[in-house]
């Protein structure tokens, strides 16, 4: 990883800073679970929200940037009254199943002249899954209780391409159609079926049954990205 940074410092560092190009896009991706995850969450889809920022080196085909995606792959709601010993008033118990994740990003544009535009790309970074609760008495009342139940992260990879499509009237916007393969290490997670509250157990307990499995998806996107964006 500190080579691949240090190749990417040396080469904005010999571009003219006159040829500063930067694109920016926000992407709604969808993932579907493949090879082991498939077995593991089998019709669990993985939606992110992401946003793109890249940097177009002058006269190469070469755009190197950051993304930065954030969604929920399971959310569970429970009204129960038999959360706290000695109390049945009820709770509603709110159950999140979040995934972040932060890639670097390297594109390939085998054609920069042509009105639709193909890439390849690769994307090398970190996936964070975690799964929070909140319990609170109703839905517009303060939260009685807030925690986190599990959480891990590990080193991923995506690798695919896409196309770039101009908006009709519009100069510097493009439509992003993209399809990727995503795999990295091994992480411990919980979907929405993988956690039982058991009122009986002690003073009353989370139990889980946590999956073990790299995140491997077929991504999808569409997106939109805007060329000189921050000028």
């Amino acid at each position: 990883m500190r080579k691949t940074l240090l190749i990417i410092f040396f080469l904005i560092s010999c571009t003219s800073l006159k040829a500063q190009f930067f694109i920016g896009g926000i992407h709604l991706n969808g993932g579907f679970p493949t090879s082991k995850l498939k077995s593991e969450v089998d019709r669990v889809m993985f939606p992110t929200i992401s946003g793109i920022v890249l940097y177009e080196f002058y006269n190469q085909p070469f755009q190197v940037g950051f993304e930065l995606g954030y969604g929920i792959y399971g959310s569970k709601l429970e009204k129960r009254d038999d959360l706290y010993p000695g109390f049945n008033d009820e709770f509603r118990l709110r159950r999140n199943n979040n995934y972040l994740s932060g890639m670097a990003v390297f594109r390939f544009l085998p054609s920069t002249s042509s009105k639709l535009t193909p890439y390849l790309e690769i994307q090398v970074g970190a996936n964070y899954l975690y799964s929070r609760f909140k319990i609170r008495p109703s839905l517009f009342e303060e939260k009685v209780e807030v925690g986190k139940d599990m959480e891990d992260w590990g080193l991923g990879y995506k690798v695919g391409g896409g196309l770039l499509i101009p908006i009709p009237g519009s100069e510097f916007i493009k439509l992003d159609l993209r399809i990727n393969y995503q795999d990295g290490e091994s992480m411990r997670f919980l979907t929405k079926k993988d956690t039982e509250y058991i009122p009986t157990k002690g003073n009353g307990e989370f139990e889980y049954h946590p999956r073990y499995s790299p995140l491997q998806l077929i991504n999808a996107s569409i997106g939109i990205v805007v060329y000189d964006a921050f000028r």
